[in-house]
């Protein structure tokens, strides 16, 4: 099926209307493979966000079902389409758990998230917040941060997915805010720029707990770092540091398995890795971790959070956007 842009309406509408039209005259046939979002923007050069907000208007009324790591297909009762769909669910659903356990969350934690998620679905109240940072693993802690506050959920985006997405504005067209670092703050501001989406600014610092490690570290002990990416080792090594005698350079080993984190922290006094390192949440790191302190070795959490006041602003601003969200149902629903 060929696809073209005219002029009146919106271009998703379009789009959406396209899909549609084929689907009454038989040229999309349940199961058909439809363009995916980057060969459709490339083909009628437009923004893949619009591409995007078709497939999901076309998904929210059951004309079309979204794949992930498949791709966009006519809506299928059964057969061929309905067995690849519960394949890539139940991968998609493996994965999500395998990185929450990663993530130190355990089963009750797990299941409460999920029950509250579905229940956000089903009365269709809460904030969506779009976090965004510059490397892995912060944006793991922030999560783990926010998620404890009641009605917000929390999608997490890497700086640089926003400063290279054609169209920033559509990507995050779903959320109620977006809260980012003081570092980052002016890039995404200028991202945005007029799309009305509120954008907060989040200090960061140390938890007590993770200062009092650092600082308790003996004078002179060989340190190594253990992390996913550059700017997080960057980060540690900066805040060493800042609370230690300058040491000038720590040794970083990026991780891939428990193993070979265990072999390296053997090299060292003491060893600091961010809370989701595979020392603290997979079962062979915790056990080599016992070992290593059995031996005398130290090893700190790295725990880098939101700020107290930028926190209290953020529910604040979590506060006002629900009652928004009421006050208009009541609205629609006819109640003064």
């Amino acid at each position: 099926m060929t696809f073209h842009i005219g002029s009146d309406g919106p271009i998703y509408r379009q789009l959406a209307d396209q899909v549609l039209a084929g689907v009454k005259a038989g040229l999309l046939k349940p199961g058909d493979r439809l363009p995916t979002e980057r060969e459709l923007a490339a083909q009628l050069g437009v923004a893949r966000g619009t591409v995007r907000k078709a497939y999901r208007e076309l998904a929210d009324n059951n004309l079309v079902q979204v794949i992930q790591g498949s791709g966009v297909y006519i809506h299928s009762d059964g057969g061929q389409l309905d067995s690849r769909r519960r394949r890539a669910a139940a991968n998609l659903v493996e994965e999500t758990l395998n990185r929450l356990e990663r993530w130190g969350f355990s089963p009750t934690e797990t299941e409460a998230m999920l029950r509250a998620g579905l229940s956000r679905r089903q009365t269709n109240r809460g904030v969506r917040a779009a976090v965004v940072d510059c490397n892995p693993e912060s944006l793991s802690i922030f999560k783990r941060q926010l998620v404890q506050i009641p009605a917000l959920s929390v999608s997490v985006f890497m700086v640089e997915s926003i400063l290279m997405e054609d169209d920033p504005k559509s990507l995050l067209s779903e959320f109620d805010l977006a809260l980012t670092t003081v570092t980052h703050y002016d890039q995404i501001n200028a991202c945005l720029t007029g799309s009305g989406l509120r954008l907060l600014k989040a200090a960061m610092a140390l938890s007590p707990r993770t200062i009092v490690d650092v600082t308790s570290l003996p004078a002179g002990c060989s340190i190594g770092i253990l992390c996913s990416s550059n700017k997080f080792a960057g980060l540690i090594a900066e805040q060493l540091n800042y609370f230690r005698a300058r040491e000038s350079r720590f040794d970083v080993h990026f991780e891939t398995d428990a193993q070979e984190a265990a072999r390296f922290m053997q090299q060292y006094d003491a060893i600091v890795a961010p809370p989701d390192s595979l020392l603290f949440t997979n079962a062979a790191g915790r056990q080599a971790l016992e070992q290593y302190r059995a031996q005398g070795g130290r090893a700190v959490s790295f725990d880098y959070q939101i700020e107290r006041g930028s926190l209290i602003h953020l529910e604040e601003q979590i506060i006002a956007l629900l009652r928004q969200k009421d006050a208009a149902g009541g609205r629609s629903s006819g109640k003064v």
